[in-house]
Protein backbone atom coordinates (compact mmCIF):
# COMPACT_ATOMS: atom_id res chain seq x y z
CA UNK A 1 0.00 0.00 0.00
CA UNK A 2 1.44 3.40 -1.04
CA UNK A 3 2.17 6.16 1.47
CA UNK A 4 -0.57 8.32 -0.08
CA UNK A 5 -3.10 5.54 0.35
CA UNK A 6 -1.98 4.99 3.97
CA UNK A 7 -2.45 8.69 4.71
CA UNK A 8 -5.90 8.64 3.13
CA UNK A 9 -6.93 5.60 5.19
CA UNK A 10 -5.66 7.31 8.35
CA UNK A 11 -7.65 10.49 7.65
CA UNK A 12 -10.82 8.52 6.90
CA UNK A 13 -10.42 6.46 10.05
CA UNK A 14 -9.97 9.62 12.14
CA UNK A 15 -13.10 11.22 10.69
CA UNK A 16 -15.00 7.99 11.23
CA UNK A 17 -14.03 7.85 14.92
CA UNK A 18 -14.95 11.51 15.49
CA UNK A 19 -18.33 11.09 13.81
CA UNK A 20 -19.03 7.96 15.81
CA UNK A 21 -18.35 9.84 19.06
CA UNK A 22 -20.84 12.58 18.16
CA UNK A 23 -23.50 10.03 17.25
CA UNK A 24 -22.94 8.02 20.41
CA UNK A 25 -23.18 11.09 22.65
CA UNK A 26 -25.64 13.62 21.16
CA UNK A 27 -27.78 13.88 24.28
CA UNK A 28 -24.80 14.04 26.61
CA UNK A 29 -23.22 16.86 24.61
CA UNK A 30 -26.53 18.76 24.51
CA UNK A 31 -26.97 18.28 28.25
CA UNK A 32 -23.45 19.53 28.92
CA UNK A 33 -24.16 22.71 26.99
CA UNK A 34 -27.41 23.25 28.88
CA UNK A 35 -25.92 22.71 32.33
CA UNK A 36 -25.04 26.25 33.27
CA UNK A 37 -25.35 25.58 36.99
CA UNK A 38 -28.87 25.77 38.37
CA UNK A 39 -29.54 28.24 41.20
CA UNK A 40 -32.38 27.24 43.52
CA UNK A 41 -32.84 27.23 47.27
CA UNK A 42 -35.56 26.37 49.79
CA UNK A 43 -35.08 27.07 53.50
CA UNK A 44 -37.27 26.99 56.59
CA UNK A 45 -37.38 28.67 60.00
CA UNK A 46 -38.00 26.52 63.08
CA UNK A 47 -39.73 28.33 65.92
CA UNK A 48 -41.69 31.55 66.34
CA UNK A 49 -41.10 34.99 64.89
CA UNK A 50 -43.00 36.92 67.53
CA UNK A 51 -43.56 40.69 67.54
CA UNK A 52 -39.93 41.87 67.23
CA UNK A 53 -37.73 43.04 64.38
CA UNK A 54 -35.89 40.36 62.39
CA UNK A 55 -33.60 41.83 59.75
CA UNK A 56 -32.78 39.49 58.24
CA UNK A 57 -34.70 36.40 59.25
CA UNK A 58 -32.10 33.64 59.43
CA UNK A 59 -33.81 30.52 58.11
CA UNK A 60 -32.00 27.80 60.01
CA UNK A 61 -33.13 24.68 58.13
CA UNK A 62 -31.66 24.35 54.64
CA UNK A 63 -33.68 21.92 52.54
CA UNK A 64 -32.34 22.80 49.07
CA UNK A 65 -29.37 25.02 48.22
CA UNK A 66 -28.24 24.16 44.69
CA UNK A 67 -25.64 26.68 43.66
CA UNK A 68 -24.81 27.46 47.33
CA UNK A 69 -26.12 31.01 47.00
CA UNK A 70 -28.02 31.07 50.30
CA UNK A 71 -25.94 31.68 53.43
CA UNK A 72 -27.35 29.79 56.41
CA UNK A 73 -25.31 31.91 58.84
CA UNK A 74 -26.64 35.29 57.69
CA UNK A 75 -30.00 34.46 56.08
CA UNK A 76 -28.90 36.29 52.93
CA UNK A 77 -29.13 35.08 49.33
CA UNK A 78 -26.38 36.40 47.04
CA UNK A 79 -26.95 36.19 43.28
CA UNK A 80 -24.10 34.17 41.75
CA UNK A 81 -25.01 35.30 38.22
CA UNK A 82 -27.00 38.14 36.71
CA UNK A 83 -30.54 37.25 35.73
CA UNK A 84 -34.21 37.21 36.65
CA UNK A 85 -35.03 35.50 39.94
CA UNK A 86 -38.30 34.60 41.63
CA UNK A 87 -38.57 34.51 45.43
CA UNK A 88 -41.31 33.12 47.66
CA UNK A 89 -41.92 33.78 51.35
CA UNK A 90 -44.56 31.86 53.30
CA UNK A 91 -45.56 32.20 56.94
CA UNK A 92 -48.21 30.66 59.19
CA UNK A 93 -49.77 33.61 61.02
CA UNK A 94 -50.07 33.59 64.80
CA UNK A 95 -53.52 33.73 66.35
CA UNK A 96 -54.56 37.06 67.74
CA UNK A 97 -54.43 40.61 66.49
CA UNK A 98 -51.09 41.25 64.80
CA UNK A 99 -50.20 43.68 62.06
CA UNK A 100 -48.05 41.28 60.05
CA UNK A 101 -45.64 42.85 57.55
CA UNK A 102 -42.61 41.28 55.94
CA UNK A 103 -40.39 42.71 53.21
CA UNK A 104 -38.28 41.25 50.46
CA UNK A 105 -35.08 43.22 50.95
CA UNK A 106 -32.84 43.86 47.93
CA UNK A 107 -29.38 45.22 48.72
CA UNK A 108 -30.71 46.73 51.94
CA UNK A 109 -33.75 48.39 50.35
CA UNK A 110 -37.32 47.42 51.13
CA UNK A 111 -38.85 45.84 48.05
CA UNK A 112 -42.23 44.19 47.92
CA UNK A 113 -44.20 44.22 51.20
CA UNK A 114 -45.98 41.08 52.32
CA UNK A 115 -48.93 42.07 54.53
CA UNK A 116 -51.56 39.86 56.19
CA UNK A 117 -53.90 40.05 59.16
CA UNK A 118 -56.23 37.67 61.01
CA UNK A 119 -58.27 38.20 64.15
CA UNK A 120 -59.21 36.20 67.18
CA UNK A 121 -58.53 32.45 67.08
CA UNK A 122 -58.05 32.34 63.30
CA UNK A 123 -54.79 31.48 61.56
CA UNK A 124 -53.77 31.10 57.94
CA UNK A 125 -50.74 30.44 55.78
CA UNK A 126 -49.75 33.61 53.97
CA UNK A 127 -47.64 33.33 50.80
CA UNK A 128 -45.96 36.16 48.89
CA UNK A 129 -44.06 36.19 45.60
CA UNK A 130 -41.50 38.60 44.25
CA UNK A 131 -39.57 38.72 40.97
CA UNK A 132 -36.32 40.66 40.68
CA UNK A 133 -33.77 41.28 37.96
CA UNK A 134 -30.47 41.03 39.79
CA UNK A 135 -26.83 41.63 39.00
CA UNK A 136 -24.05 39.34 40.13
CA UNK A 137 -23.47 39.93 43.84
CA UNK A 138 -26.88 41.48 44.57
CA UNK A 139 -28.32 40.32 47.88
CA UNK A 140 -31.88 39.41 48.88
CA UNK A 141 -33.31 38.52 52.27
CA UNK A 142 -36.56 38.70 54.27
CA UNK A 143 -37.19 41.33 56.95
CA UNK A 144 -39.92 41.16 59.60
CA UNK A 145 -41.36 44.40 60.89
CA UNK A 146 -42.07 44.92 64.58
CA UNK A 147 -45.55 43.67 65.55
CA UNK A 148 -45.55 40.73 63.14
CA UNK A 149 -45.93 37.15 64.29
CA UNK A 150 -45.51 33.78 62.59
CA UNK A 151 -44.98 30.30 63.95
CA UNK A 152 -43.58 26.93 62.92
CA UNK A 153 -42.67 23.70 64.65
CA UNK A 154 -39.54 21.67 64.07
CA UNK A 155 -41.37 19.57 61.48
CA UNK A 156 -44.14 21.79 60.08
CA UNK A 157 -42.01 23.98 57.80
CA UNK A 158 -44.64 26.74 57.84
CA UNK A 159 -42.14 29.62 57.67
CA UNK A 160 -40.14 29.29 54.47
CA UNK A 161 -38.09 31.31 52.01
CA UNK A 162 -37.19 30.07 48.54
CA UNK A 163 -35.84 31.33 45.25
CA UNK A 164 -34.94 30.19 41.77
CA UNK A 165 -33.04 31.61 38.81
CA UNK A 166 -35.61 31.90 36.01
CA UNK A 167 -33.51 33.36 33.21
CA UNK A 168 -30.06 34.71 32.44
CA UNK A 169 -28.33 36.24 29.42
CA UNK A 170 -31.65 36.43 27.60
CA UNK A 171 -32.33 32.70 27.87
CA UNK A 172 -34.84 31.13 30.22
CA UNK A 173 -33.54 28.34 32.43
CA UNK A 174 -37.02 26.79 32.08
CA UNK A 175 -36.97 26.77 28.27
CA UNK A 176 -37.56 29.48 25.67
CA UNK A 177 -36.34 33.09 25.74
CA UNK A 178 -37.43 36.23 27.50
CA UNK A 179 -37.40 39.77 26.20
CA UNK A 180 -39.57 42.12 24.19
CA UNK A 181 -42.51 40.33 22.63
CA UNK A 182 -41.58 36.92 24.02
CA UNK A 183 -44.04 34.48 25.50
CA UNK A 184 -44.04 33.05 29.01
CA UNK A 185 -41.09 30.63 29.43
CA UNK A 186 -43.29 27.96 30.99
CA UNK A 187 -45.55 27.87 27.96
CA UNK A 188 -42.66 26.92 25.67
CA UNK A 189 -41.00 24.29 27.82
CA UNK A 190 -42.68 21.23 26.31
CA UNK A 191 -42.34 22.42 22.72
CA UNK A 192 -38.66 23.17 23.19
CA UNK A 193 -38.02 19.71 24.57
CA UNK A 194 -39.83 18.13 21.62
CA UNK A 195 -37.89 20.28 19.16
CA UNK A 196 -34.60 19.43 20.81
CA UNK A 197 -35.38 15.70 20.78
CA UNK A 198 -36.36 15.72 17.11
CA UNK A 199 -33.25 17.73 16.21
CA UNK A 200 -31.04 15.24 18.01
CA UNK A 201 -32.81 12.41 16.20
CA UNK A 202 -32.30 14.02 12.78
CA UNK A 203 -28.64 14.71 13.51
CA UNK A 204 -28.10 11.12 14.60
CA UNK A 205 -29.72 9.77 11.42
CA UNK A 206 -27.62 11.96 9.15
CA UNK A 207 -24.49 11.01 11.06
CA UNK A 208 -25.25 7.32 10.62
CA UNK A 209 -25.46 7.84 6.86
CA UNK A 210 -22.12 9.68 6.90
CA UNK A 211 -20.50 6.85 8.85
CA UNK A 212 -21.77 4.29 6.35
CA UNK A 213 -20.40 6.25 3.38
CA UNK A 214 -17.04 6.77 5.09
CA UNK A 215 -16.82 3.08 5.94
CA UNK A 216 -17.54 2.08 2.32
CA UNK A 217 -14.90 4.52 1.08
CA UNK A 218 -12.39 3.17 3.59
CA UNK A 219 -13.01 -0.42 2.50
CA UNK A 220 -12.68 0.64 -1.16
CA UNK A 221 -9.22 2.13 -0.56
CA UNK A 222 -8.03 -0.87 1.41
CA UNK A 223 -9.11 -3.32 -1.31
CA UNK A 224 -6.97 -1.62 -4.01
Amino acid sequence: MSSTKIKTVFVLATVLCATSFVVANPVELTAARQQGGAVIFYVAYQGQLRDILFNPIVFNQVLVNQGSAYDNDTGVFTAPVAGIYQFVFAAQLCRGDHNNVWYFMVNGNEGMACHAQVSGPDTTLNTCYSMEELKTGDQVWVKQRVGSCAWASTISKTITFSGVLLAREGVSTLGGKYGSGSSCPLATTGRRKDTMSSSVGRSASLSHVAITLLLCLLLHYISF
